[in-house]
């Protein structure tokens, strides 16, 4: 009964230490990202929703257009809630004194179509 025992207590701990060592992004997390350019690139003709999961919601209140594009602004030197980006530390640094904000343009069905930085230096 010892060696049985033993023998499972192996098998449990080789297990857990696969599933430990088991690399690869995040579920939804894409970064790290190396530049603010780079965040925006990422997220052209993805989802919105995949793109909140990643930096939390728009601090700013999304606005909705004529052309019927969403715009949506997050300002990355105020208070804003986290997303995934920010609790991984994937977010490429910036001096905090500047301006620093990311707009990005979703159509309709909910796709980004464009974005750009304003400073973010």
């Amino acid at each position: 009964m010892g060696k049985k025992m033993l023998l499972g207590m192996l098998v449990l701990g080789i297990t857990i230490l696969a599933a430990a060592c088991a690399t690869g992004p995040q579920p939804g997390v894409s970064g790290p990202y190396q530049t603010w350019d780079a965040v925006i690139t990422r997220w052209i003709g993805a989802s919105k929703q995949d793109l909140y999961y990643e930096l939390g919601p728009p601090n700013l209140h999304p606005k909705q257009l004529p052309d019927g594009m969403t715009k949506m602004v997050w300002d990355m030197t105020i208070d804003r809630m986290p997303g995934q980006a920010d609790e991984y530390n994937l977010l490429p640094l910036y001096n905090t004194s500047v301006n620093c904000q990311l707009v990005f343009f979703a159509d309709a069905e909910d796709i980004i179509r464009s974005g750009r930085r304003i400073g973010c230096d």
